[in-house]
This record gives structure tokens, sequence and C-alpha cells, in this order.
């Protein structure tokens, strides 16, 4: 199973594991530049399925879980901090997607 990564600057990697580190690294880039909202988030994808999870950079603590490839509706979370973030992207990255969008979230892109 294989993964991209959206990095906060429109920059993107492919993976087919994805390292602790590299997940501390793209959730840091949402503590550098905190004022510019126009790029305000990164996202892990799993290719197969086109779920993904993004992280937006900001006090309210949103992440957003969405299918960029089906109709199927968003779903967001609130006050989520960076641990729970890190623990979201870590448990898709080890494939519990499916587990994951069967959790707790709220409909739509939580604007």
């Amino acid at each position: 199973m294989g993964f991209s990564l959206i990095w906060r600057y429109g920059e993107q990697s492919s993976h087919e594991r994805v390292p602790d580190g590299t997940l501390r690294e793209l959730l840091a880039e949402l503590d550098v530049n905190v004022d510019d909202v126009e790029h305000g988030d990164v996202w892990l994808s799993e290719d197969d399925s086109g779920w993904g999870i993004g992280v937006f950079a900001g006090g309210r603590g949103l992440v957003v879980l969405e299918n960029s490839e089906t109709a199927d509706e968003p779903s967001h979370r609130v006050g989520v901090g960076r641990a729970e973030a890190f623990a979201l992207l870590r448990r898709a990255a080890d494939g519990e997607m499916e587990a994951i969008r069967g959790e707790d979230w709220q409909p739509g892109y939580g604007s």
C-alpha cells in the first residue's frame, strides 16, 4: 500500500512506508509562518483508496477526512492537538484508515 504526502507549500512525496520522523516533519511545517493561511494544511493520503487526512495550522485544531476520488462527504474534527494529529496520521500510515473513518467525525470541512 502506498501513501502520498502533500507538504504545506505544495510539494508532494510518495512513500510505501512513512517513518515517524517524516510525519513529525510534515506536522512541523504547520508551526512555521503561522500567519500564512493560504498554505495552511498538510495531508497524508492512502493511494489505493483515495482517503486522506488533512491537518490545518492555527488554534482550532482542525483535521479533515476526505476522499479525493469519490463523492463521499468530507468530515472533520476540531480541537485536535499535535499529538493526536500525529497519532491519526501514524494510524493511517499503518493501514488503519478504515477504522479511522468509523470513528466520531462531524460532517463537512469544519468551516
